[in-house]
């Protein structure tokens, strides 16, 4: 009887730390507007990388076309698609959020970087990184260190 009475105990103490230490996509403080603004912007800039890593794995003739013009990009296709697709993981998965969100805050960088190797207008990467980062900051603002 004692036994059982030890292990509910020693069960009741690992549902207290689990709590304790539970992870969020948000923050508590946040209010509800706040909140479902930041999810909305952070689906938004993840649906964007969710196509690209996606039409880079599949081989998309678009994308194979434009990393091709890239020096020393054109044999690394699909590896850069699995890599966003892993990274938007990250992003999503409450413990990991904060690394997945700086790595694409670098990859936000990247595209913007290749955009203008390519002689283009880096709308795109420019969309993309307002969109990470609005949409994070309103979910996440203690993230920034400002208080926003």
């Amino acid at each position: 009887m004692l036994s059982i009475f030890n292990e509910i105990i020693f069960a009741e103490s690992i549902m207290t730390s689990f709590k304790k230490n539970k992870m969020s996509l948000h923050e508590t403080q946040i209010n509800k507007t706040r909140k479902i603004a930041g999810y909305t912007i952070s689906i938004l800039a993840s649906l964007m990388i969710l196509g690209a890593g996606v039409s880079k794995i599949m081989g998309s003739e678009e994308i194979v076309k434009t990393m091709n013009s890239l020096p020393n990009f054109g044999n690394k296709i699909f590896i850069i698609g699995v890599l966003e697709l892993f990274i938007l993981a990250l992003y999503w998965i409450p413990k990991t959020s904060n690394l997945g969100f700086f790595l694409l805050c670098s990859f936000g960088g990247g595209a913007i970087a290749a955009e203008i190797v390519l002689g283009d207008t880096p709308i795109g990467g420019i969309m993309f990184s307002i969109l990470l980062y609005v949409g994070t900051k309103l979910r996440k603002p203690s993230l920034s260190g400002l208080g926003i």
